[in-house]
């Protein structure tokens, strides 16, 4: 037989997870050192380039503000000369276009300058900076007024790229007193942080002030949008340094940012990139590696195969030899010119063939020797067998009186549920016709021999005055009238009697009835072969409460039935579903009355209990009964179902009731067993039975 998985195989197979384990190490390692070098690449670039650029804002802003306040000076002065002055200063500044003042921190009531060649260029008036962009993008006076200067973006969309820049200005007199306060607002071209943006090609840099709003970007559109700042600046804000580099998330995807905050932390530069874009080349690496390993697993690989089929034909020799032995060819002989461990394996063999040859010849020799021996023995052996034949009919015989003897003993304990009815029945018949029956006989005797005491001392006139005599008994009624009402209360007695005895008798020919059916059928309990058909399962339960009712009362227990939301319908045998159902209950109330007896012995008060419940589940119904009673110990509960075990005594069960229970119901598609049960505390069986739908050619039993 050749081998399913040869040592070649699992040889190339270690081999290549060897080599594929130790590329894939290689190559997560290489792309961890590569990431982390990377990022701090990035990280560095990033901070270098936010530092020199938030140095240029950080000048470019300073000289704004010396501005703002030389123009704050002529705007103080008020005279021709400083106007004239303040013009030329602002003229020589490009990026200025336009400066005004306030008075109220509401509004710009003054225009001090303005650049007509940027009014020219985009096609603005001077209304512009009054009115309509403080309208869309407005200024923060209040800013202004508590901090002393504020920077915003007044770009808008459609609109020029421009800074705010505001200045609070306090005016004081000789001795330091303020008289007045009043702000200079400027607006400034963002050209030239735009272009100091540009400069950058891998990382995105953007400006934003103290609030996170955008002033230059390079994107013109991205500063007319209004937003809230994104992770990344939010992270920047909060940083207690003023230059930084920090990871964030941005729109979902992951970003390397660095900031620079400057002029007195109004002003923020931002740099990011994302981690796709800084590992594009980490993976390009990585990718190229990957081929690599690829062309070096697959040249190891050609390796390998040409190295195995050397290791592995001298081991084919080998078992090639090992299989003609097997087949009895014993002078089979293996020729291995390695110099290895198999060659000294092969002649380790060879040498085992040949004693094996010889022991073969030894064997054939003692072999003859003992075939006349067996043939001296034949004789005795068929005598022996005759006697083990005869034995063995014995034994025949015995198991068939054991089978008799089991089927017996299953009819005993079937019909021990009827018949404990029917017991239980007839000692309820015969307490009440002791307790009843007697007092009423009682009554009639006691009229009749009054009757006829007074009939034979005073004849029929004294037997007549003696009824019209008053009764001690009803005030203003005769004796006759008192005799009359005792006989109808005696003639209403026996008639709820009769009616009464009627229904007990139809019990007990129902029980009998239904012993003969177990009778019947257990002459071939070795198949169960009841006749189903569609019932109700509530009417079946509440018919096998009623059955055990006597018995209940006896050992003075309660049978109770939860409602049913619906009616469920089972396919079952009647008869055989009453039978296992009621073996239950028996169970149920023998557990019930075990525990009373224990409890009684303590003088402690119990009531016994067995509670009925019956549900439907994903197409099966579900009858559980639970009882309060001793429970089950933990090593009986595996065996419960077992032919022939009882917890209880010989006299009270055989242990074939749990048994042939379960037979029926797994004859109707479903089982019985164990929910749980705990000792000292009750037990929980569950009948499992498949729903089905009655047809309309089918009643179902109610």
């Amino acid at each position: 037989m050749r081998p399913l998985f040869s040592i070649r195989y699992k040889f190339l197979i270690v081999t290549t997870l060897l080599l594929v384990l130790c590329v894939g190490a290689y190559l997560g390692l290489a792309a961890k050192i590569l990431k982390g070098d990377k990022t701090e690449l990035v990280y560095d670039y990033n901070r270098s380039a936010v530092t020199n650029i938030a140095s240029d804002i950080e000048t470019f802003f300073q000289g704004v503000a010396d501005k703002i306040k030389l123009v704050a000076f002529f705007f103080n002065e008020n005279k021709g000369r400083s106007n004239r002055l303040m013009r030329e200063l602002l003229e020589s500044d490009s990026e200025t276009v336009f400066v005004g003042g306030s008075d109220g921190f509401s509004r710009v009531e003054k225009a001090l300058y303005t650049s007509g060649t940027y009014l020219e260029t985009y096609g603005i008036k001077e209304e512009y900076f009054l009115n309509q962009l403080p309208a869309k993008r407005p200024i923060p006076f209040d800013r202004i007024r508590v901090e002393g200067e504020a920077v915003w973006n007044a770009t808008i969309l459609d609109g020029p790229p421009l800074v705010g820049f505001g200045r609070s200005v306090v005016e004081e007199t000789e001795a330091g007193v303020p008289v007045r306060q009043y702000a200079v607002i400027s607006y400034l071209r963002a050209d030239k942080l735009m272009t100091a943006l540009g400069r950058a090609t891998l990382n995105e840099v953007f400006i934003t002030n103290e609030k996170g709003e955008i002033l230059a970007h390079p994107k013109v559109e991205m500063m007319g949008q209004e937003g809230s700042p994104d992770a990344l600046i939010l992270k920047a804000m909060e940083h207690p340094l003023n230059t930084s580099v920090l990871p964030a998330e941005v729109d979902g995807k992951k970003v390397l940012g660095a900031f620079s905050k400057a002029f007195n932390k109004r002003i923020m530069v931002v740099s990011r990139v994302s981690e796709d874009k800084a590992f594009a080349v980490v993976y390009h690496l990585i990718y190229r590696s990957l081929f690599f390993a690829l062309i070096v697993l697959t040249a190891s690989f050609i390796a390998a195969i040409l190295f195995s089929r050397s290791l592995t034909r001298p081991l084919e020799t080998l078992m090639g030899g090992m299989r003609n032995v097997s087949e009895g060819d014993l002078e089979t002989q293996i020729a291995v010119k390695t110099k290895d461990e198999i060659s000294v394996l092969a002649k380790s063999f060879n040498h085992m063939i040949r004693d094996l040859k010889q022991s073969r010849e030894e064997l054939e020799h003692i072999n003859a020797e003992l075939e006349n021996k067996v043939k001296e023995r034949t004789h005795q052996l068929e005598v022996q067998n005759q006697a083990v034949k005869k034995a063995q009919e014995a034994l025949l015989r015995t198991t068939r009186l054991a089978a008799v003897g089991e089927i017996a003993g299953r009819a005993a304990h079937e019909v021990l549920n009827p018949l404990t009815g029917i017991m239980s029945r007839i000692q309820k018949i015969q307490s009440r016709l002791r307790q009843h029956q007697g007092e009423e006989a009682e009554v009639l005797k006691e009229i009749l021999a009054g009757w006829e005491k007074d009939f034979a001392d005073k004849g029929l006139d004294g037997l007549v005055s003696a009824w019209n005599a008053p009764s001690e008994v009803f005030e203003g009624a005769s004796l006759f009238q008192e005799d009359l009402e005792n006989i109808k209360a005696v003639s209403g007695s026996l008639t709820s009697e009769v009616g009464t005895l009627t229904g007990d008798v139809d019990f007990l020919l129902k029980e009998c009835q239904r012993i003969n059916r177990i009778v019947q059928s257990m002459r071939s309990l070795s198949v169960v072969k009841g006749e189903s058909k569609p019932h109700d399962v509530g009417h079946l339960v509440r018919e096998s409460m009623h059955v055990m009712a006597d018995l209940a009362s006896q050992m003075k227990a309660e049978i109770s039935m939860d409602e049913m939301d619906k009616d469920i319908t089972v396919m079952v045998d009647q008869d055989e579903f009453l039978q296992a159902m009621t073996n239950l209950l028996r169970n149920a109330l023998q557990a019930v009355k075990s525990r009373a007896d224990v409890e009684e012995l303590q003088g402690k008060t119990f009531k016994g209990k067995v509670e009925i419940s019956v549900q439907a589940d994903e197409g099966k119904a579900l009858i559980g009964v639970m009882d309060n009673g001793v429970g089950i110990e933990e090593e009986h509960k595996r065996r419960l179902f077992e032919s022939q075990f009882s917890t209880k005594p010989r006299e009270e069960g055989t242990g074939l009731g749990l048994n042939i229970s379960r037979r029926f119901i797994r004859a109707f598609g479903g089982d019985i067993r164990l929910g749980s049960s705990t000792l000292g505390k009750g037990t929980i069986f569950v009948v499992e039975l498949p729903i089905a739908v009655a047809t309309d050619d089918e009643k179902v039993s109610a």
